[in-house]
């Protein structure tokens, strides 16, 4: 077993942040899970030493401004956290038992956990591990858990998708309603709106009778449409004055902001690692995070523009590191959707779409390839989240050492300065990656 009580493995030579953790969070039982799901018996101590100095974070510089909050965007999470906040779990183990809208009003600033705010900023980050990969699937009805002969390392991104689960994160920010008037001005998303109304009046007088225009969409459900009352309850409605209106160009702008991030973070990885990359682009925030409310599935609405943001930066700029980006995808709406978004498809980057475990690579492919992947994850939960095959996230955290590699009670090297990359997104979507978030834009690599 390579990992003793105290976890000296993983803080040597380190110099974490642990004085400015949370109060009340400890490690002790991070670390018993591990042990209970064998993950400390499956990895090696000679793996490790490769895969926990790999941690990277980049962060879109205009949301997260230095790397204090990069920092606490890593620790004042929850350790589990589903179905939109309703079934958390604290770092200590003890479940959360109160009151739905507790989270909704944490304050700025608050010393444990972040404000929803503070969360929507959180979002706009990527951790990157070169993390060991020893198995796939998980499913048992489905997909079930295949073992590999030979480990190998895969570069994994963890990126959070837009939360639609409850009414105080992206809700708020892309959809116009009775109960969301407008959206609120002052925050580091305000440039997403420019030339698009922010008002439920305007919006509804600009998109008239129709579902939809190039900057709003109304959110069908069958033939019914999405509505809200003023007090915040969705209801399906066959009248458009009372419906949703969903903010489809800030999304798109906001995927581009996170692709562009993405493409540039691995191009990087490959680079460093001197053989170009096979990326597996999973959908994120296409399952759960895609039901308003937990109940009204806008996949359907959201995919396309996932898909578009891709296309648009493969085709507009370069990534001479990526030669290959896999979509997995798994339902036929989505298929048809992306054979529609890339039938034009002009880039040089090869772009297809498999039925593929998101960690299954062939042995072909790990050798001519930087084998990487997207890891769907959520801003409020140490990476990895739960400890079941309950999600993608989980799956890739029980089938790797992600969860060694990405949280900063076995690796607080995620929290030093030096390993964070301060990311400029430019108003072409062309990124600038700052290699330090205490260099100048002088020292800096445009990708």
């Amino acid at each position: 077993m390579f990992f003793r009580k105290g976890g000296s493995l993983f803080v040597h030579g380190v110099k974490g942040f642990s004085s400015h953790a949370p109060k009340g969070v400890h490690s002790s039982w991070f670390k018993s899970q591990l042990d209970s799901v064998g993950l400390m018996q499956k990895i090696s101590r000679n793996q490790l030493q490769k895969s926990l100095p790999s941690t990277k974070v980049y962060f879109n510089k205009n949301y997260l401004q230095d790397s204090r909050k990069v920092h606490d965007s890593l620790v004042k999470v929850p350790a589990i956290n589903v179905s939109g906040d309703r079934d958390v779990v604290f770092q200590s183990g003890v479940p959360f038992t109160g009151k739905r809208d507790y989270f909704k009003q944490i304050p700025e600033g608050h010393p444990e956990l972040l404000s929803p705010q503070e969360r929507l900023n959180a979002g706009k980050k990527i951790v990157h591990s070169d993390s060991v990969v020893f198995a796939r699937g998980g499913y048992p009805s489905n997909n079930p858990l295949r073992l590999y002969k030979k480990p190998f390392h895969a570069r994994i991104f963890s990126l959070a998708g837009a939360s639609f689960e409850n009414d105080y994160l992206h809700s708020r920010l892309f959809m116009l309603d009775l109960y969301n008037p407008a959206i609120k001005q002052g925050t580091p998303f305000d440039s997403l709106f420019k030339g698009v109304p922010i008002d439920f009046s305007a919006a509804k007088k600009e998109i008239g009778n129709y579902d939809g225009t190039d900057d709003l969409s109304r959110i069908r459900l069958g033939f019914t449409l999405l509505a809200r009352t003023g007090s915040g309850v969705y209801y399906p409605t066959f009248r458009k004055d009372s419906s949703v209106i969903f903010l489809t160009k800030p999304y798109f702008r906001h995927q581009l902001e996170d692709i562009s991030m993405l493409l540039s973070a691995t191009n990087e990885s490959a680079h460093e690692a001197g053989k170009p990359a096979l990326l597996k682009a999973t959908a994120v925030g296409m399952g759960f995070f895609a039901k308003i409310d937990g109940a009204y599935d806008i996949q359907h609405l959201l995919f396309p523009y996932y898909l578009r943001a891709y296309k648009k930066l493969l085709e507009e700029h370069t990534y001479p590191w990526v030669a290959q980006i896999e979509f997995p995808v798994f339902n036929e709406l989505q298929e048809m959707q992306f054979d529609g978004v890339f039938e034009d498809y002009k880039g040089p980057v090869k772009v297809y779409r498999t039925r593929r475990d998101v960690l299954e690579f062939t042995e072909q492919e790990i050798e001519e390839f930087t084998p990487c992947l997207v890891n769907p994850s959520d801003v409020f939960a140490l990476t990895g989240n739960e400890w079941g095959y309950g999600s993608v996230e989980a799956m890739i955290g029980l089938n790797s050492s992600l969860r060694m590699d990405q949280v900063h009670h076995t690796n607080p090297r995620i929290l030093e300065p030096e390993n964070h990359v301060g990311v400029q997104i430019h108003p072409d979507y062309s990124a600038e990656l700052v290699k330090s978030a205490e260099l100048t834009s002088g020292s800096s690599l445009k990708v």
